[in-house]
């Protein structure tokens, strides 16, 4: 065997020893929310809303409020009025899109009627 062979088969080896078996790498090996809220938050105090599926690493459906003043909640997934929010804050989501799509369909109208053809313009004869 040659140097590379052998430095590649130690690098196998090396691998193997350290469990790297094609292994997921996962920042957070828990949960991010120990305890949930059942609390009403009003959708206007609301800067964001993320959740996150069962995973590996969780096997619970967690669902983090972030408010506008930068507190976090975790919400209580199976609670009606939680269900209530997220269903809400989809719909607010797909509005704020379409009103993008809206606006970026205004400026390409804009943007075609100020390119219009110049009318050429006929020499007067005498």
């Amino acid at each position: 065997m040659k140097k590379p062979g052998i430095l590649f088969f130690l690098g196998i080896i090396f691998l193997d020893l350290y469990g790297v078996q094609g292994t997921p790498v996962i920042k957070n090996q828990r949960c991010s929310c120990i305890s949930t809220s059942d609390r009403m938050i009003h959708l206007k105090s609301l800067k964001d809303l993320k959740q996150f599926d069962p995973s590996p690493a969780c096997k619970k459906t967690e669902i983090i409020a972030i408010m506008k003043n930068g507190d976090q909640t975790c919400l209580n997934p199976d609670s009606e009025d939680v269900k209530e929010l997220v269903k809400e804050w989809k719909k607010k989501i797909n509005q704020m899109k379409k009103q993008k799509k809206g606006k970026k369909h205004q400026k390409n109208k804009k943007f075609q009627k100020a390119k219009k053809p110049q009318h050429s313009r006929q020499k007067k004869t005498a």
